[in-house]
Parts: structure tokens; C-alpha cells; sequence
């Protein structure tokens, strides 16, 4: 009776080992299983995000399995919040937001260019033909205090006022969508947006754009860059390095398809597959990972105290594979 005993008590220990075991085989096993969470806006600027993610270029270069979460934002600020607080791994972003995170120790850097496009300030009031006739009571939308739209509106104000912060008061955030909404409706006065939606706006027979001088803003600069966490390019260079090759393939694929192109981003958009090809056939729609204009809008930035100080060289907010100025 105590063999009995001494036996089951042995096969007990062996039965509790071997689960014990599995478990451990089975919580190594889900920790292999890479997953990347990616953050984007909606407008044209984030067109290589929707191609890799339709193509699945991201799993192709990375040649492992992985996961891949997209996320749609309403704002460059909730996407940096978002790797800071490490439940973001890359995001697709403002370049005046990204410096701004940096400086301020965000645990990120700019790993791709990822757009330079139009943009405009669009208006519902005929009586409005430049900026010295915006009101005080003339709301103006951005998506952000601090955003790629209000720094390159800020950058106007400064050529057409003289003053970068002339139309501070007048601004509300929204995201572009509501924005657009808002100003077709005419809850709003002005719209401070890049494409498509300015070109969507001033489609409309009572919508015109407010013009400002051609050397304001310089076509081919960055106007949304693409960050990615410092853990990530610490921890896994390798799916750090597909995200980037997946970019530059999707990048490659819009300059040769632009009609396929459009066809992947008529589910984002209220326009034909033909219009939409159009915005990307023009000319100030350019997708490229070299960043341009960087050091230059971080210098405004700093200058009229919107950066308390921005980086000396290029190289402090860009990691090593990103070229440019």
C-alpha cells in the first residue's frame, strides 16, 4: 500500500512537471509572435501606409510571422501620446509634431519621410480674399494646436501679417474629416488643411482658397514623416528595417500605379478612382523617404516660440538609415 501511495505521488509530480512545461513552451511560443502597431491619419499624405497595408508588404519584408494592428487617429498628438506610452510602435505624423516630441524627450525618432503635398486655407465667405480679412470672430480649423497645419498657417501669418501668431485666437481643432464638414456646412469660416481636402474643398462653387505668397510654403518639403519608437529600433532592428523596405516598395508602387493607387483609397474617400489618381499624378504630390525642410521648419518653429529649442543637426532626430536636411 505505501509503494501504492509513494507511485501515484510520483506520477502527480511527473503529471504537475510536464504541465508545467507546456505552459512555459506555449507563453515562449506567443512571445515569438511579433506584433507591430502602426498609427496613421486620414488624408493623402499617408498613402504608402494604405498600400503596404493592402499589400501586405510590412509580412513580406519581414519574412517572419507578425501582426500587424493599424490604428486611425485623429491627431499627431494622440499618435506621439501613443508611443510614448509604448501601445504605439510607429506612427505616421506632422514633421512640426514629431520635432516637437523629440525635443521634448519623446521616446521616438523619425524613421522615413513619408510625404511632401499641397496644402491651402480654404474659405465659405466670399468677403474673405486674404488673410488681413479674417476677423476676429472667424474661426479657422487645424487638427491641432501645434500642428503641421497651424505652424504652416503660423508661417503665413508671419509672410502676410507680420506676425506668426496673428490668428492664434481664431484657431479650432478638429480632425480633417470634421474639419471638411464643418466647413462645408459653414459652422466654420476657414479651413487650414493639407490634401486631399483642400482640393476636395475648392471643388465647391462657394468655396475659394485664400491665397497666399508661392515662397511660403516650398514645394517638396516633408510635410508628414513617419517615427517609429526607440525600443522598436532597439529591440527588433530587423522588423524595424521591414517596415522601412515595405515603405520604400510602396512608395515605388504609387509612382508607377497611380490608377491602382487610387483604386486602394476610393474606400477612404468620396471621389471616383480617376479623381483620385489625379491627386496623385500631381506634381506637389511627392512620396519620398529623404526628409527636405526639416532643419528649416524646426529653425521657424524655434524662432517664434513655438520650440523652446529644436536640434542643431539632423542627425539628433532621425535615425541612421533616414538622409536629408
Amino acid at each position: 500500500m505505501k509503494k501504492l501511495k509513494r507511485l501515484v505521488a510520483v506520477m502527480m509530480v511527473a503529471s504537475l512537471a510536464f504541465a508545467l512545461t507546456a505552459c512555459g513552451t506555449k507563453s515562449e511560443k506567443a512571445a515569438k509572435e511579433d506584433k507591430l502597431v502602426i498609427a496613421y491619419q486620414m488624408g493623402l499624405s499617408y498613402t504608402p501606409l494604405l498600400v503596404m497595408k493592402e499589400q501586405n508588404l510590412i509580412e513580406k519584408h519581414y519574412g517572419k510571422k507578425v501582426k500587424v494592428d493599424w490604428k486611425v487617429m485623429a491627431s499627431g498628438a494622440a499618435i506621439s501620446e501613443g508611443i510614448t506610452a509604448d501601445s504605439i510602435d510607429i506612427g505616421a505624423l506632422g514633421t512640426s509634431v514629431a520635432i516637437s516630441g523629440i525635443a521634448s524627450k519623446a521616446p521616438y525618432k523619425i524613421c522615413t519621410g513619408l510625404a511632401a503635398v499641397s496644402c491651402g486655407i480654404q474659405t465659405n465667405d466670399s468677403s474673405i480674399k486674404t488673410l488681413k480679412d479674417i476677423k476676429a470672430k472667424d474661426q479657422i480649423v487645424v487638427t491641432q494646436i501645434n500642428s503641421q497645419p497651424h505652424i504652416l498657417l503660423s508661417m503665413a501669418a508671419k509672410k502676410e501679417l507680420g506676425d506668426a501668431h496673428a490668428l492664434d485666437a481664431n484657431l479650432v481643432a478638429m480632425a480633417n474629416a470634421d474639419g471638411y464638414s464643418a466647413l462645408m456646412t459653414g459652422a466654420v469660416k476657414c479651413n487650414m488643411v493639407l490634401a486631399p481636402y483642400n482640393l476636395m474643398e475648392v471643388k465647391e462653387d462657394n468655396i475659394h482658397e485664400i491665397k497666399v505668397s508661392e515662397d511660403v510654403w516650398p514645394k517638396g518639403d516633408t510635410s508628414i514623416v513617419g517615427i517609429a519608437s526607440e525600443k522598436l529600433n532597439e529591440k527588433n532592428p530587423e522588423l524595424y528595417n521591414a517596415f522601412c523596405e515595405a515603405t520604400k516598395e510602396a512608395m515605388e508602387y504609387i509612382q508607377k500605379n497611380p490608377e491602382e493607387t487610387a483604386k486602394i483609397l476610393t474606400e477612404s474617400y468620396d471621389a471616383t478612382q480617376e479623381e483620385i489618381a489625379s491627386w496623385l499624378k500631381n506634381e506637389e504630390a511627392q512620396y519620398k523617404t529623404e526628409v527636405q525642410g526639416v532643419m528649416k521648419l524646426s529653425q521657424f518653429m524655434v524662432e517664434e516660440g513655438f520650440l523652446d529649442k529644436g536640434p542643431k543637426d539632423i542627425k539628433e532626430i532621425v535615425f541612421d538609415n533616414v538622409k536629408g536636411n
